[in-house]
């Protein structure tokens, strides 16, 4: 069979010489708002190309492993790459025998010691998320499952029918890597730099989500049932170890509502803490008053669990009273957690729990927190994942040509690279003006501009004592049964949102120290009409 003579996919090679090594796209980092049309008028002259030179890619973190922007933070990334033949002269490859071109973005995992290439998978319409690139094959497999599919043809018929009906066995045959396309160059710039260039945006935010559910094993790793760090994390009753209540207020081991504010005020040291952190771990994190199956697991052991109360020496008690802890949680949760009226006695003492019934209820907490974490976390997204890495690898793929059958060329991988947190500050700031408070024409003239539409309670409790709201004492009036429509003015808004926010930042300065790093007001000359200074 007839082949294709070698292709050679890499940086622009009057960017990036050949004995450089550097054989893996060119990234470039831009500022510019119309970035393309920029980088492509700097890639048709020697002057333009020493600029591209000078705006590769190349800030660090603090790793010193090289870090891309996001779109929000203003600045973006374009990826060059040349293609030509190895063949005497090494001449550019003819853009009529390209089918197509296109960058994968894959992200680098560590998986005991042994580094593994995660691609961004679809399959059948459904977004699948990150899965090994080992699934396609290998590292060079065609992103696409019907060129795949082709590759394998053997030109017999009926052995293809075979092969393909094997194939339609193997859910691995339909998933489709995610391929941001490459786009050639305008002809005149390919022209006047002698070259086949190509070039892509590199996608740096997303918001598809994964139709699968999140990786809980890779996400709880070394956080399982019968680990230390679980265990560490479990207050004292739920890690199976005695525990003493602490004494309630009231006469009789009693307590209502109103002990939850004392409880919030416990040291971390104090019994009342552990309390309070043993209801807050079964009704929040284990969510065991959920009504799951999960959640009745945790519930089935905790039922099993038989708190003693104490004894009434004035009624003459004999014998201690007890309930299970799942009931008594239960009636606490309501009672302290959710706010509702009543009292309810405190057991004094939860037991020590056998081996066996321990490994059972931390079983089933770890099972309960997973599904929790499942059901707050929702699908994963794609660049989700803080401090992931990622490479960049391009391919062209090539038509079928008489005998020779269509073939995919690929580029190196670049280094691998980190992408900023959406909060990092980069490029431009974005001005917001303020109106003057000082000109009362400017004042009048800021008309409302937006309406909210509120509910008639909801306008008894802003129209009430503004003192008594403020202490979290205002009330929702039943008896309003009209609506309301409330107009105001956005750039009064954004006023009184600047005027807190300072209040604000100057509160937590105290705690953080942050007043050098994130606010910077420094004075200029005020512009005249017309904008001259």
């Amino acid at each position: 069979m007839n082949h294709h003579h070698a292709i050679t996919v890499a940086a622009p090679r009057n960017l990036a010489p050949p004995h450089s090594g550097r054989s893996a796209p060119w990234l470039l980092q831009r500022d510019d708002d119309d970035f393309i049309a920029a980088v492509m008028a700097e890639l048709g002259s020697v002057p333009g190309r020493q600029k591209l030179q000078a705006s590769r890619a190349a800030e660090r973190d603090g790793l010193q492993q090289l870090k891309l922007f996001q779109p929000v933070q203003r600045r973006f990334h374009v990826a060059l790459i040349e293609a030509w033949c190895e063949t005497a002269g090494q001449p550019r490859i003819d853009p009529q025998r390209v089918d197509a071109a296109g960058l994968v973005l894959r992200r680098v995992r560590d998986r005991n010691g042994t580094r593994v290439l995660e691609g961004w998978m679809r399959a059948d319409g459904v977004v699948r998320g990150w899965l090994p690139i080992e699934q396609l094959g290998d590292e060079s497999a065609d992103p696409a499952p019907a060129v795949r599919m082709a590759r394998r043809d053997t030109g017999v018929v009926q052995i293809d029918r075979a092969l393909r009906r094997l194939a339609g066995n193997d859910p691995n045959t339909a998933l489709q890597e995610d391929v941001s396309p490459m786009f050639l160059a305008p002809p005149e710039v390919c022209s006047r730099a002698a070259q086949t260039l190509y070039y892509g945006v590199v996608p740096t935010a997303s918001s598809e989500l994964a139709q699968a559910a999140p990786d809980l094993a890779e996400t709880f790793a070394g956080f399982e049932a019968d680990s230390d760090a679980f265990r560490a994390h479990l207050v004292q009753p739920l890690k199976g170890m005695a525990f003493d209540f602490p004494a309630p207020p009231l006469v009789g081991r009693r307590f209502d509502q109103s002990w939850l504010a004392q409880l919030l005020k416990a040291r971390v040291d104090t019994d009342e803490h552990r309390f309070l952190q043993l209801l807050r771990q079964v009704a929040v994190e284990f969510d065991a008053f959920g009504g799951s199956p999960s959640a009745s697991a945790v519930l089935s052991e905790l039922a099993q669990v038989r708190l003693r109360y104490a004894l009434r020496n004035g009624e003459g008690e004999a014998s201690r009273r007890t309930i299970d802890a799942a009931e008594f949680l239960h009636a606490a949760t309501l009672l302290l957690l959710d706010g509702e009226s009543g009292l309810l006695e405190l057991p004094e003492s939860w037991p020590e729990l056998p081996v066996a019934h321990r490994q059972r209820l931390h079983q089933a907490m770890s099972g309960a927190m997973r599904a929790r974490f499942a059901s707050v976390k929702g699908r994963s997204g794609r660049f989700d994942e803080p401090g992931a890495r990622y490479v960049l690898r391009a391919f062209v793929r090539l038509k079928a040509e008489g005998k020779c059958p269509a073939r995919t060329s690929w580029s190196d991988y670049t280094e691998p690279f980190v992408i900023a947190p959406w909060y990092e500050g980069a490029g431009d700031p974005v001005q917001v003006a303020l109106p003057d408070l000082s000109n009362r024409a400017v004042l009048r003239a800021l008309k409302p501009n937006v309406s909210f539409l509120v509910p008639p309670s909801l306008q008894g409790l802003l129209a009430g004592d503004p003192e008594k709201l403020g202490k979290g004492q205002g009330q929702l009036d039943p008896s309003l049964t009209l609506g309301w429509i409330c107009s105001f003015s956005i750039p009064v808004i954004t006023l009184c949102a600047f005027i807190v926010l300072n209040i604000f930042l100057g509160l937590f300065d105290l705690i953080f120290r942050w007043m050098m790093f994130i606010k910077i007001c420094i004075p200029f000359p005020k512009l005249k009409p017309g904008g001259e200074p």
